[in-house]
């Protein structure tokens, strides 16, 4: 038994030009013209009959009016038909009952290819982009250029047109080295204080000098200051984990360290506003617990790791605020000097040097293999690091999989003719320090993309690590459009059918997101919000060393590619060159 969804044809006048083109695609009539000329010949078509099919994933009416049939439980939980709906598709999926959605519901599932992905290539691709930063590719960076100069060659070769754009956007840029340390003072002969404790002069001194990477990081838009041995007045202040807001009053002038269990760019913007508020010089954050406290190689040992903050929710920038993540052990010693600073005269070193109210040129190259229409998928992941990693994991992965499924459709297109859609594959600068690539480029092109684009499929850390038996075996899918997620849904069933031996060594899931659940963490995030539109992605287990110096191929599991690559790719090959 058949299930369609109808419309009646005033509902016409609501879709978009993209929308309508996709119905008389169904209906094999022509789909050139302007938006009336479209909605004319549909009715005209169906003159006979007062509705329409309409596919599942452009019904907004209706999805509207599910979400707004709610019902509350006793225990206060608020669900809709929407839900319900959700579930239940999701459930029969899950169960191995193929869910057909673009015209109907129907008890057979659609047929599906799997894309011939190459994870040697895909491994290839990675180690290309690791030697090409030193130690990273910083958005703006020497490094980031050549990376963006061997993505486009790499397209060349595959015959894709070339489009390239860059951006300038408000970006941090590192000066200098940062230093830290500290020093106990020696004196001079016959009992003498030195004139300049801790100088040159001073023989006796005790000196602990800190790694920059591996003892501590620069955080994202960190000010500049010079604090040196021989200035005194200057104190480490414990805010334990900065709740306490007489503590922040009393560092006033000094250099605070937060305790805190897990940090975000949402936990880094606020300490930071409220160190500027509180005018320290320096703020230190200490992680206690996370993933970076997690490896092996370093048990009891927590490595710091870069986060950024959002520019945008600050107001007033800090300008001269030190701002860095510090290692558990290192803070261990800060505190016990700090602590006896009295006896000890203890001295602090403590310079940054970032301009942090400028702009920078962030790149975004595209590759094109041309569809037989203009309507279009992207293809993404961001080719920049932290300035303190390799990026291995982060993202070097991602932009292997772009890579390596541009290589797979260019030669497609050359066997059997081009897709149904445009495919661009696209690297994004500048998603570290706030996605400001993938922004500027929805700004940039938000008219085009909002008639044109039908799927926006994201690669950030679609990665599984090495280690599946301590560190996870989990891959997730996910997305925002219901078709799109019961396709994939069923994509993981054919995967699980033709590659039985790498998909028993995974647990493969997929999980439906609104667009206001969608959270804005990689570049997905400007596509949904920006342009309401759909996107899928994924990402995977174990990644413990991201966003640190650890982040290079020594964990890296080509393997894993080999299925996330798979299972989207296969999906797009679906709907550029399927049924």
């Amino acid at each position: 038994m058949k299930f369609q969804h109808l419309y009646m044809a005033e509902d016409l006048e609501s879709l978009t030009v993209s929308e309508l083109k996709e119905i008389l695609k169904q209906e094999n009539l022509p789909v050139s013209g302007k938006k009336n000329d479209l909605i004319a010949r549909l009715r005209e078509n169906n003159s006979s009959v007062a509705q329409i099919k309409i596919p599942l994933y452009n019904q907004n009416k209706f999805w509207r009016r599910l979400k707004d049939k709610t019902w509350e439980t006793k225990g206060g939980y608020v669900f809709s038909a929407f839900h319900i709906f959700i579930g239940l598709i999701l459930i029969l999926s899950s169960a191995g009952i193929g869910i057909y959605t673009v015209n109907q519901f129907s008890s057979k599932v659609p047929n599906y290819d799997l894309v011939e992905f190459d994870s040697s290539r895909a491994r290839e691709y990675t180690q290309m982009l690791v030697d090409l930063g030193n130690p990273g590719r910083l958005s703006g960076s020497i490094e980031e250029q050549a990376t963006v100069d061997a993505i486009q060659q790499n397209f060349t070769e595959m015959g894709l047109m070339l489009q390239y754009e860059t951006f300038s956007v408000p970006m941090f840029d590192i000066l200098s080295e940062p230093e830290m340390g500290i020093c106990i003072p020696g004196q001079y002969p016959l009992g003498l204080q030195s004139p300049t404790p801790c100088g040159t002069a001073d023989i006796n001194a005790e000196y602990i000098e800190f790694n920059h990477m591996t003892d501590f990081v620069l955080q994202g838009y960190s000010g500049s200051r010079d604090i040196q041995f021989w200035q005194n007045e200057f104190t480490i202040v414990n805010l334990s984990d900065g709740s306490d807001d007489s503590l922040w009053d009393n560092a006033s002038g000094q250099v605070g360290m937060l305790w805190l269990e897990s940090v975000g760019v949402n936990d880094n913007t606020l300490f930071y506003g409220k160190a500027r508020d509180s005018s320290l010089a320096g703020l230190i954050i200490v992680i206690t617990s996370g993933n970076t406290c997690k490896i092996p190689s370093f048990e009891g040992t927590c490595i710091p790791f870069f986060k950024t903050v959002d520019v945008t929710e600050l107001g007033t920038m800090p300008t001269d605020i030190a701002f860095i993540m510090v290692s558990n052990d290192v803070a261990e010693v800060l505190s016990n000097a700090f602590g006896n600073k009295d006896q000890n005269d203890v001295r602090l070193k403590l310079f940054t040097d970032m301009y942090n109210d400028g702009t920078m040129d962030v790149r975004v190259p595209c590759g094109v293999l041309p569809g037989q229409t203009d309507e279009l998928i992207i293809i993404g992941g961001h080719h920049d690091t932290v300035y303190n990693a390799p990026g291995a994991v982060d993202d070097s992965s991602g932009v292997a999989n772009v890579l390596e499924l541009a290589r797979q459709f260019s030669l497609l297109t050359n066997e059997i003719g081009p897709s149904y859609y445009t495919i661009k594959f696209c690297t994004w600068g500048g998603e570290e320090e706030g996605l400001h690539g993938s922004k500027a480029y929805v700004d940039m092109h938000s008219i085009e993309l909002s008639e044109l684009l039908r799927l926006y499929v994201n690669f950030d850390m679609p990665h599984v690590d090495i280690d599946l038996e301590n560190r996870g075996n989990s891959v997730l899918f996910y997305g925002n459009g219901i078709e799109d997620i019961v396709h994939i849904s069923n994509i993981i069933e054919v995967f699980k059918q033709e590659h039985p031996e790498i998909s028993s060594k995974y647990e493969l899931g997929y999980f439906y997101q609104t667009d206001e659940q969608v959270a804005c963490s990689s570049d997905h995030c400007p596509f949904v919000k920006k342009i309401g539109k759909d996107i899928i992605g994924s990402y995977g287990d174990g990644s413990w060393e991201y966003h640190t110096y650890l982040d290079d191929m020594s964990r890296f599991n080509e393997e894993s590619l080999f299925v996330t690559g798979t299972i989207l790719g296969s999906y797009v090959l679906y709907l550029g060159w399927g049924e």
